[in-house]
């Protein structure tokens, strides 16, 4: 079986916060890099997961995501649209993602239906799946892209505006949204209690579910919406082919908890040192364009010296910059 691994934020810089620091070693995974093969893949992980269930160019996780999360297949267009604290920083107006412990499902919905009432008349309808996953039912097509929020976290928004025919129409009702959720939060300044107000929301991954269902590996597991909508909304599988998505790096990464992500590098190895000695073949897929291809005979390629973990981060973060 052909195991296909997924693991975003692997190539990220590991979390500082507080007193420990993560070990940077990963035997396993250092081998994995050193002596596999670098093949070409899409930058983003969202288009390898949809290449992995054959489907194409045009695909957006939003539908998939609607669909794992409310059980309904949506027969228009759907975007995601998460809410987000905006604060003004000098010149520069930056974006954080909410924790889920900093709003509820009535303060969710509270904001929705504020939402909903503005906007009747324009044909867009925000829904609520849970405190943090909101999605937006436009009436008519989106012809404009967006940029994932994972991308716009902590940074200016100014650099990853909606792009496209309509980019204009979306970057307006961003802004009147901003305004929208401004009046509510002073409405409501007594009831949250100091809890962060929902100052914006971020659109991204706008489309419809294909009319091609899509093929399942044989097996797959992972946290992950886009996943379990593609699963729910496949129509067969394919048994040669197993999938695995392991986000616990990001996620740690997002919180800058350096001892969540130090455990997530640990079970990345445990799990690689098992399947790099019993799996037919491996992928292993963190972004930045390549996957990293194993078989078990390149486990002899003692001419390849292994490179440290902590070097390959390294060397990355100065691409970077350059």
């Amino acid at each position: 079986m052909i195991h296909h691994l997924l693991v975003p934020g692997l190539l990220e810089p590991p979390p500082t916060a507080g007193e420990s620091t993560p070990v940077l070693r990963a035997p396993a995974l250092e081998l994995l890099l050193s002596r596999g093969d670098q093949e070409p893949a899409a930058d983003r992980l969202e288009t390898t997961l949809f290449e992995l269930f054959g489907l194409g160019d045009g695909a957006a996780a939003a539908p998939f995501c609607w669909l794992a999360d409310s059980g309904e297949e949506a027969t228009g267009w759907v975007m995601q649209a998460a809410p987000v604290y905006l604060r003004a920083d000098r010149d520069q107006l930056l974006l954080f993602e909410l924790d889920e412990e900093q709003l509820s499902l009535a303060d969710a919905e509270a904001y929705a239906a504020v939402f909903n009432e503005h906007f009747a008349e324009d044909g867009l309808k925000l829904k609520i799946a849970s405190p943090l996953r909101w999605y937006l039912f436009p009436q008519r097509p989106v012809e404009a892209t967006f940029s994932p929020l994972s991308e716009v976290s902590g940074r200016s928004v100014a650099a990853f505006m909606p792009e496209g025919k309509d980019a204009a129409y979306w970057a307006g009702v961003a802004n009147e949204i901003q305004m929208l959720f401004f009046q509510l939060a002073e409405k409501r300044e007594n009831e949250m209690q100091g809890a962060v107000p929902v100052s914006g929301l971020w659109f991204s991954s706008a489309g419809t579910l294909p009319s091609d269902r899509p093929v399942a590996p044989l097996e797959a597991e992972g946290d992950d919406c886009l996943l379990a909508g593609l699963m729910r909304y496949a129509a067969g599988t394919d048994a040669r082919h197993a999938l695995h998505f392991l986000d616990g790096m990001e996620r740690a990464r997002r919180r800058q908890d350096a001892g969540a992500w130090q455990q997530a590098l640990d079970d990345l190895g445990h799990r690689l040192d098992r399947l790099m000695s019993d799996a037919d073949e491996l992928y292993l897929y963190a972004g930045y364009g390549k996957a990293y291809h194993w078989k078990k005979h390149m486990k002899y390629r003692l001419w390849r010296s292994r490179q440290r973990f902590g070097s390959v981060l390294a060397e990355l973060e100065k691409g970077k910059q350059v």
